[in-house]
């Protein structure tokens, strides 16, 4: 990341929720990387160049906090959080050192080095600023169950973390709100509102969204991709199938089923994003049930597999490595093939051909390849 040239910050990471909507303690739950969400957010901002300092507000999970205080690379302090968000960030604030803070929700573990570099920037200039995205939903206001009015979507953000401020400006907000109105605030940004001082929004990222829920955690498990890889030997006395398409030509490739190789390289990258193995595992080829097998037939015993799995394939996009015949008239047809047995529609199959310009086996005319990627997605319930 380059030289940001700003003031030392401070990054008050708040901890200290006790997860009711969630149900357990979402900051220790552990992404695909293995690391918890909470190790994901301070490791974001020990990393940033601009940041000198990290103050952890804890609640019940004092230890995790003060385990990574202890080899965090920047000096890390951990303190106990308030009844509410706000007395967190008071907490906070008083073992800040930073000339700007940058208060950030600690579930909130996607939030990239540029989208920090941006609110503290604009942070600098105006005293305060907060990153945001465009709503994208229409919005209603409603009083006992009944739309009162549509606000204007194109006035309508909504506000991320981190909100950045000059530490001197945020103590001076919070001498100005006091008493009842100090239970007004819900973010760090209607502090400011409330004590009559502008915030400036920079560019948010839809990717830097809050763990809330449980549903939020799927977000994480939903995509899988893999890879698959297929090769057949071109022989006389064989037909020449690929992707289900019998395309005329003097020879065919050899193998125990109908040696589709394209359907074969697919079948082995959805196989694989599931981890469920290779089609030499479910379709072996010393079964003689599968000798001739038609391998648009196993492709759909491949899609019913990993439905009960709970997984369907979301795209598919594959590379034939062949020299000859010329396949672009057959490609269509190969695209609707697998798309059918996938229950998708023809856009989400890519299919091309290339030649490798006579060079290796398939540029000898000896064989074809073929490569597929495939992205797969947890069904929703």
């Amino acid at each position: 990341m380059p030289q940001t040239n700003l003031p030392n910050v401070t990054a008050i990471l708040v901890a200290a929720g006790a997860s009711r909507r969630m149900g357990f303690d979402k900051l220790s739950y552990r992404l695909p990387d293995g690391h918890t969400v909470l190790e994901h957010s301070c490791a974001a901002f020990a990393a940033h160049p601009a940041v000198t300092q990290l103050v952890l507000v804890a609640g019940a999970n004092r230890a995790a906090c003060e385990a990574i205080a202890a080899v965090c690379a920047k000096p890390c302090a951990v303190v106990s959080g308030g009844e509410t968000r706000a007395d967190s960030v008071r907490n906070g604030l008083a073992a800040a050192t930073g000339e700007l803070v940058a208060i950030h929700d600690a579930a909130r573990p996607f939030v990239s080095g540029e989208l920090i570099t941006e609110a503290l920037q604009a942070a600098a200039r105006t005293g305060a600023a907060a990153p945001a995205v465009p709503v994208k939903d229409t919005i209603k206001v409603a009083r006992d169950g009944l739309v009162e009015h549509t606000p204007d979507r194109a006035t309508l953000y909504a506000v991320q973390t981190p909100q950045c401020f000059r530490r001197a400006l945020y103590e001076q907000a919070l001498q100005t709100v006091q008493g009842e109105q100090a239970r007004l605030v819900t973010d760090d940004c209607s502090l400011f509102e409330l004590a009559g001082m502008a915030v400036a929004l920079t560019r948010g990222d839809y990717a830097n969204y809050k763990i809330t829920t449980r549903e939020d955690l799927e977000k994480e498990k939903t995509m899988r991709i893999g890879h698959g890889y297929d090769v057949h030997r071109l022989v006389e006395g064989r037909k020449l199938i690929l992707g289900g398409v019998e395309i005329p030509h003097e020879t065919g490739l050899l193998g125990h089923s109908d040696a589709d190789v394209l359907l074969h390289a697919v079948m082995d990258a959805v196989l694989g994003a599931a981890a469920m193995g290779d089609i030499g595992q479910h379709f072996p080829d010393s079964d003689p049930a599968y000798k001739g097998a038609d391998s648009l037939a196993l492709t759909r015993a491949v899609d019913k597999l990993l439905r009960e799995h709970g997984y369907v394939v979301g795209n598919i996009d594959a590379t034939i490595l062949c020299q000859a015949p010329k396949l672009a008239p057959h490609i269509p047809a190969m695209r609707r093939n697998i798309a059918e047995a996938f229950g998708l529609s023809a856009e989400a199959v890519s299919v091309k051909a290339t030649t490798e310009e006579h060079l290796g086996f398939t540029g000898e005319k000896k064989g074809i390849a073929a490569h597929a990627v495939a992205l797969i997605e947890k069904q929703s319930d």
